[in-house]
């Protein structure tokens, strides 16, 4: 009978503390690892708009630096507004002839496209577009802390200050007169993690550099860009 006499075992309430204690633990384990997920997608989406974000300004950059006049009359910037600018470059070893680029912000679709209209025949002229190749998508307006929206592309002229300064903004669209007083290029943009439909700032990344406009002399104590 001593077998039947033993008191070993759970009880329905121990056996109850056991469960639930047990669920709290799996609960809080789940709750731990989709924090986890989530910081680790956060970080790499941030990562992959830092990347993207950085190459598409070093190519801006780069062709905005390249800027030439291929006449002493006729500027190097053709036209230019708050989300476009267009101008007439060369990168070659002086083998092809000038080109005009395009970098063109589409607020819509949220791309940066570049477009390209190599130049033919004496004199000079640009009939055929070549190349519409998008550089980045996911990319939006940057904003200051104030939550102001900056334009893709800012133009400064040299103010009257001693000595003077690039820092006289232009208004856009430039006039003509306008287009060949440029000294200056603020480029402004904000990428976008993937998955990022609904363009809020979180994970994104905001970048913005100067371009100094080569045919502009900044040792004259009068610089005026000049093509001449």
């Amino acid at each position: 009978m001593t077998p039947l006499r033993s008191q070993r075992g759970f009880t329905l309430i121990e056996l109850i503390v056991a469960m639930t204690i047990s669920t709290m633990t799996v609960l809080a384990v789940f709750a731990i690892l989709d924090t986890t997920v989530k910081q680790s997608n956060a970080v790499a989406g941030r990562v992959n708009a830092t990347q993207r974000a950085r190459l598409t300004m070093d190519t801006i950059t780069r062709q905005l630096r390249s800027q030439v006049c291929y006449s002493p009359t006729v500027p190097a910037l053709v036209s230019a507004t708050d989300d476009a600018v267009k101008f007439h470059m060369d990168l070659s070893d002086g083998s092809k002839s000038i080109a005009q680029h395009e970098l063109v912000f589409n607020p819509t679709a949220r791309t940066l496209t570049e477009r390209v209209w190599p130049g033919q025949g004496a004199p000079l002229t640009f009939p055929t577009r070549t190349l519409n190749r998008q550089l980045v998508d996911g990319v939006t307006r940057a904003q200051a802390a104030d939550g102001t929206v900056i334009p893709v592309f800012r133009y400064y002229a040299y103010n009257l200050a001693t000595p003077p300064r690039p820092a006289l903004r232009l208004t856009t669209p430039l006039s003509a007169t306008d287009l060949a007083r440029v000294a200056k290029i603020e480029v402004s943009f904000r990428a976008l993690p993937p998955g990022n439909k609904t363009g809020s700032a979180a994970g994104a990344v905001s970048l913005q550099n100067e371009v100094y406009v080569r045919v502009a002399d900044p040792n004259d104590p009068a610089p005026t860009p000049t093509c001449a």
